[in-house]
């Protein structure tokens, strides 16, 4: 298992709320951009990563809803995650860019989801990471982002 991982599993494992809240913290520090959407990890598990983002000013565009930035933010933290908790011994990752969907207002609280699946692992790279995000705010669970990431994976030198 891979260290970020241990560290996500072994945090909230005995107490999952304050868990999370202490990783997400962590995470943020390591990739201090992060810390711009006050970030709340939901999920960190292979091929799935689950990032809460709360609507608050400093993520507000102004027609006030959540800024699309703060969105692509949320993604490519959800898509670390999964690719932490991915990637096999021995290698490394790193994005190639995003490529974003604005399809319908998020007027509220976000949810960023990115998934893989064992196959996308096995193609050459770079291969790409479906990341969408819904929010409880948008209506049925509209998907109101959707999109990719593609990322590369090598060798740790």
């Amino acid at each position: 298992m891979n260290q970020t991982l241990a560290l996500y599993t072994k945090l909230t494992k005995k107490n999952e709320k304050l868990g999370r809240a202490a990783f997400s913290a962590a995470f943020a520090l390591k990739a201090p951009y992060f810390r711009t959407i006050t970030p709340v990890v939901k999920t960190m598990e292979p091929h799935r990563g689950v990032v809460a983002i709360k609507k608050w000013w400093g993520v507000q565009n102004h027609i006030g809803t959540v800024h699309a930035i703060a969105i692509a933010n949320g993604m490519e933290m959800a898509m670390g995650l999964l690719a932490e908790a991915t990637v096999p011994k021995g290698m490394r990752w790193i994005p190639k860019g995003i490529q974003l969907d604005y399809v319908a207002k998020t007027p509220g609280d976000v949810e960023c989801v990115a998934e893989t699946s064992p196959e996308d692992w096995a193609k050459e790279p770079p291969f790409t990471v479906d990341v969408r995000m819904t929010g409880r705010m948008v209506k049925d669970g509209t998907v109101a982002v959707q999109g990719i990431i593609p990322i590369y994976v090598s060798a740790k030198k």
